[in-house]
């Protein structure tokens, strides 16, 4: 009877045990915060696949939900919180890893704190960034400029050509003063820009040591100085 009730209270702490490690190990409970992007592809988040949109990320207890601007909700587990290698996630980024499959979301960084590491991944693998602070955003940054910091090394300052560019890529780079360019609609353009072609990748800047796509007013502010290129 003694060695049944010693096994009992052994068995107890021994029990005890297992929650405190268990609870321990969880990602402390993150504070609720919200935030907003239109994520210009589709990408995989909770076990499932969405479709490109808006969505408003957020943050509570150790959960990360995602809402649609249709209604569509998917929570995801937070794994940890992690650390990153500059201040300019910090300002609020989501990162996808990239495979080939598509994309995942991995990173969640919301503005004044920690990321949030929703999908762990091997180094070495490519990622997209998207930042909700974008040019426009940080500083005034006009169509032009924005133009001058992406488009302007393939198809020139004024939209007739580098052909220097053409040399390296092997094939006349499309003028965009021409008619060709400048009779597409601004979503289609809109299109090219976000998503790229079999010819040309989706346009990125490099800010800080990170690329990342336009933030949606730089792409319009973009396609509004395309329109001025015409002949």
């Amino acid at each position: 009877m003694k060695q049944m009730i010693t096994r009992c209270v052994r068995a107890s702490w021994l029990m005890a045990f297992v929650l405190v490690a268990f609870y321990a190990l969880r990602p402390a409970p993150v504070q609720a915060q919200a935030m907003r992007f239109d994520v210009p592809y589709a990408f995989t988040f909770g076990a499932k696949v969405l479709p490109p949109g808006s969505y408003t990320f957020r943050a509570s207890g150790v959960w990360l939900i995602a809402q649609s601007d249709s209604g569509t909700t998917v929570n995801g587990s937070i794994l940890s919180r992690i650390t990153g290698p500059a201040e300019l996630l910090r300002d609020g980024s989501l990162v996808f890893e990239k495979s080939p499959k598509g994309r995942i979301l991995s990173e969640v960084w919301m503005p004044g704190s920690n990321g949030l590491l929703v999908h762990s991944v091997a180094k070495g693998h490519d990622h997209d960034v998207l930042l909700v602070s974008g040019l426009s955003q940080t500083r005034a940054v006009s169509g032009k400029e924005a133009y001058s910091l992406t488009c302007a090394r393939c198809h020139g300052a004024d939209g007739k050509g580098q052909p220097g560019a053409d040399k390296f890529f092997n094939t006349a780079i499309p003028r965009l003063s021409s008619a060709a360019v400048q009779s597409k609609t601004d979503e289609e353009l809109r299109d090219l820009i976000n998503q790229g072609s079999s010819a040309m990748p989706p346009v990125e800047i490099d800010e800080a040591g990170f690329r990342h796509r336009l933030p949606p007013q730089d792409v319009n502010a973009v396609i509004a100085y395309v329109r001025t290129l015409k002949q």
